[in-house]
């Protein structure tokens, strides 16, 4: 299983990295400081992209909703799962999260144990 990290914190995604691995040692974790990147990589190598992604929302130069718009004109195979990972409490997020097909969950910061074998089952 692959899983592309994509936020622009680097303590956050060092512990993203960690518990994914902690809870299933044999993962391809990627990560992406820019969103930007993470989408020209998707779009640009169609045979070894990533079955989840976690995605940060407030970043600079593409935030997780502009890479959320851009997905959706994007060929990306149908299994692709977005999770929603930010610190964000505004349940304003929330709802507009769910208008994305893509997007199979919202996860607030810190990611813990539970989340993740949520997300890897």
């Amino acid at each position: 299983m692959r899983v592309f990290i994509i936020d622009d914190n680097q303590i956050d995604l060092l512990i993203s990295r960690k518990l994914l691995l902690k809870n299933k040692a044999d993962l391809e974790v990627q990560e992406y400081v820019q969103a930007q990147q993470a989408l020209s990589d998707i779009t640009e190598r169609r045979s070894d992209n990533p079955d989840v992604i976690l995605l940060d929302l407030n970043m600079p130069e593409m935030d997780g909703w502009e890479f959320l718009e851009a997905l959706k004109g994007a060929e990306v195979q149908s299994n692709l799962k977005v999770y929603v990972l930010t610190s964000s409490l505004d349940d304003r997020d929330r709802t507009k999260a769910k208008d994305y097909e893509v997007v199979a969950g919202y996860l607030t910061k810190p990611l813990n144990d539970v989340a993740i074998q949520n997300i890897l089952d």
